[in-house]
């Protein structure tokens, strides 16, 4: 009787922290061009940067832009960004980001129930021209759409690169740089990011 009392004052005590939070992070999302939803957690501010794009979460979102609740630690928030007119970053249900940095030029769409850890890149452009004479004239970098399917786990400091497709339920390992698809079910590890096994 007594742990189903403290139980519920717990839940009520969860549940009046959310409801007092929810007008901060609904104003929060909604200065940096992203609607919020209920049932969002946010854990620290994370940077929505909307460039003239457009990002698009799904439900139950959770975002660790500070070290509390992340047993690795965080570094930096997590940082959203659709750099330019076209730029779209496309979210699904269920996903955890912690720390991360995920850009676009073109389109970056990640599935549902996708776990992203501490410190990954993930960006669909060079940043830069390659060659010297390019970043004289300053021109465009190219930028290729990255696809990540649904229940992809990737884990802390990897790198995802542009043109990327990572098949669902994929395993990218700690500090990965993935340059190459990742096919449904593989686990990758190492620079550049090879397949070692299946889950």
């Amino acid at each position: 009787m007594f742990y189903q009392l403290l139980r519920f004052g717990y839940q009520c005590l969860r549940s009046c922290s959310a409801m007092a939070s929810a007008p901060f992070d609904w104003l929060w999302c909604s200065l940096g061009g992203v609607r919020w939803q209920w049932g969002w957690r946010l854990n620290g501010y994370p940077r929505f940067r909307t460039r003239g794009g457009r990002i698009q979460i799904g439900k139950r979102f959770c975002a660790h832009s500070r070290n509390r609740g992340n047993s690795i630690g965080v570094f930096q928030p997590v940082i959203i960004t659709a750099w330019g007119k076209a730029a779209e970053v496309l979210i699904g249900n269920d996903v955890g980001l912690s720390g991360c940095s995920i850009t676009a030029v073109d389109r970056i769409t990640i599935g549902d129930r996708v776990l992203v850890g501490a410190g990954v890149l993930i960006i669909d452009t060079d940043a830069h021209p390659l060659s010297p004479e390019g970043r004289a004239a300053q021109q465009p970098a190219i930028a290729v759409p990255i696809e990540i399917g649904n229940d992809v786990f990737i884990g802390a400091r990897a790198i995802i690169l542009k043109g990327v497709k990572i098949g669902a339920g994929a395993v990218v390992g700690a500090g990965a740089v993935v340059t190459k698809d990742v096919p449904s079910r593989s686990i990758v590890v190492g620079n550049p990011a090879k397949i070692v096994g299946q889950v």
